[in-house]
């Protein structure tokens, strides 16, 4: 059974939240920026797991704990970027992440961008 650490950061734009398995085999980190305009959502930065432990569920544990620790912020949804051509884009959207920016500048159209918006309870 794998343990689940998590690590809280303040930087100077706001604060990360980053959970890893104790093996180093999986990883996600949720950004909050400190900004009036932008403090309804959080950024996924980051989220690997290792080609080996992969299709065993792990990034689904990995994304609902970033899902759960924005719901807990009063965050209204989760934002991140998905490279095209991966597994990525449709499994994120089996997770329900919607499909916003089909062509993000800033990767040449490498990349699309996604959320996921929360209903309020």
């Amino acid at each position: 059974m794998r343990t689940i650490i998590t690590h809280e950061n303040e930087w100077w734009w706001g604060k990360s939240y980053t959970l890893i398995t104790n093996d180093g085999l999986a990883t996600i980190e949720l950004c909050v920026e400190n900004n009036e305009e932008r403090n309804y959502y959080g950024t996924i930065q980051s989220l690997m797991v290792h080609p080996s432990v992969r299709r065993k569920g792990l990034g689904n544990v990995m994304l609902k704990f970033a899902e759960e620790k924005a719901k807990e912020l009063g965050l209204q949804q989760v934002v991140v970027v998905a490279r095209k051509d991966t597994f990525l884009i449709p499994w994120y959207q089996r997770c329900g992440y919607e499909i916003y920016d089909d062509n993000v500048k800033e990767s040449e159209g490498r990349t699309v961008a996604m959320n996921k918006y929360f209903e309020k309870e």
